[in-house]
């Protein structure tokens, strides 16, 4: 999927990336005031519109810390590098601004920012600052200016866009740039990858648990399937497509499972089968082969299913609360079903999927209203109560 370039137009015809406006060196020291900033190169106009800006920011990053914070939760991440939406904040105001170069920044783009190596200097298009000038209402100019040095505070904190450049779908998503839409609405970037932007326990089709990384996955309907931790469902890995078997439909998916160990996903489908292969490939190590419940169940029996890597023991959890353990092939090899308890106030028909944390020895429950807890596969709430399941990033 694309889309067009996000570019900024200040004027009929001009568009501007953002890192055609303004680049920052790296500093260590905290933010400067704005009645403390330098300025090179920038009339007395520009030095108020610059002051003005960067007092906006100050003040979005302090007195609104909580509103900023709340919106870069809201806000769709990629290329984050795992950090909370508080740390995210706490990272604008770190890089050090002690002066600012009114200039021209020829041939800048969003691909090649201009970083130069005096300390706290940062450079601004003098172009840029002109067309903004008299775009007063609202404050807009005044708000635009300062999303930009925005923008250009995170890159300078560490966060790029380097996997999703400006013209590609998740460009909008980065930290840069979510942050950049913060600070001039309090409203983040929508969310235009494909599959859907938040997680839905209800419309998954498996779940599998990678003890050797931490890395929970989940499949879902439309055929996306997304990682991240037992309570952050997107936090490692935005939705991408994944494949079942040729002619074969994703909710004909009754349980899923993953070792870790072999990095093999399994997929038991409802005719009586089960495929194996990769996260995105479901059936691109082991096509379709026949499997066998224990006496008196059918697949449309299987609420959950889970693989435990460190013994290759696959368990699938009945409708009637029994569970049972087995091989991939052969479902009540090992143990015949016995009895298993859930969250209290939970049944079976609750459950949306399982996954098992085979070198921790615990058993996660993913429930439709998008809670989870964690115990035994006979006591799935033994470890942990049940807790709210987010998109994550």
């Amino acid at each position: 999927m694309s889309r067009p370039s996000r570019r900024f137009t200040t004027l009929p015809g001009r568009p501007l990336a953002t890192a055609a406006l303004c680049a920052l060196a790296l500093a260590a020291a905290g933010p400067a005031a704005a009645t403390d900033l330098k300025f090179s190169g920038c009339g007395p106009g520009m030095k108020r519109e610059i002051a003005t800006a960067y007092e906006f920011l100050l003040h979005r990053a302090k007195s609104q810390r909580a509103r900023l914070i709340d919106c870069i939760d809201r806000a769709y991440l990629v290329e984050h590098s795992r950090k909370s939406p508080t740390k995210i904040v706490n990272d604008l105001t770190r890089p050090n601004v002690t002066k600012f170069k009114c200039t021209h920044l020829p041939g800048a783009n969003a691909n090649a920012h201009k970083v130069y190596r005096k300390a706290g200097v940062m450079n601004i298009d003098r172009d840029f600052i002109r067309d903004l000038k008299d775009q007063t209402e609202n404050d807009y100019g005044v708000r635009r200016l300062a999303s930009v040095i925005g923008h250009e505070l995170m890159h300078n904190a560490g966060y790029k866009h380097t996997g999703n450049p400006v013209d590609t779908t998740l460009y909008q998503n980065t930290v840069p740039e979510q942050m950049e839409a913060c600070l001039l609405n309090l409203h983040p970037n929508d969310y235009e990858g494909i599959g859907k932007p938040e997680f839905i326990a209800s419309e998954m089709v498996g779940f599998g648990l990678d003890g050797e990384t931490n890395e929970v996955f989940a499949w879902s309907e439309g055929k996306f399937v997304t990682a991240g931790s037992t309570t952050r469902m997107h936090n490692f890995r935005h939705p991408r497509n994944f494949t079942v078997a040729p002619g074969t439909a994703e909710t004909a998916i009754v349980g899923m499972g993953l070792d870790g160990s072999t990095n093999m996903v399994f997929a038991w489908l409802r005719d009586g089968r089960v495929i194996a292969g990769s996260s995105e490939d479901l059936d691109s190590k082991r096509a379709p082969y026949r499997y066998r419940l224990p006496a008196g169940y059918t697949p449309g029996d299987i609420v959950g299913m889970a693989v435990d890597g460190e013994n290759n023991y696959n368990f699938a959890w009945y409708r009637d609360g029994r569970v049972s353990a087995g091989t991939s092939d052969d479902l009540g090899k090992f143990r015949a079903p016995y009895r298993y308890s859930l969250a209290p106030g939970y049944t079976p028909q609750d459950v949306a999927g399982m996954a098992l944390d085979g070198e921790n020895n615990m058993v996660f429950v993913f429930y439709k209203d998008n809670m989870v807890s964690a115990g035994t596969t006979d006591d799935l709430d033994r470890f942990r109560a049940p807790a709210r399941v987010i998109t994550g990033r």
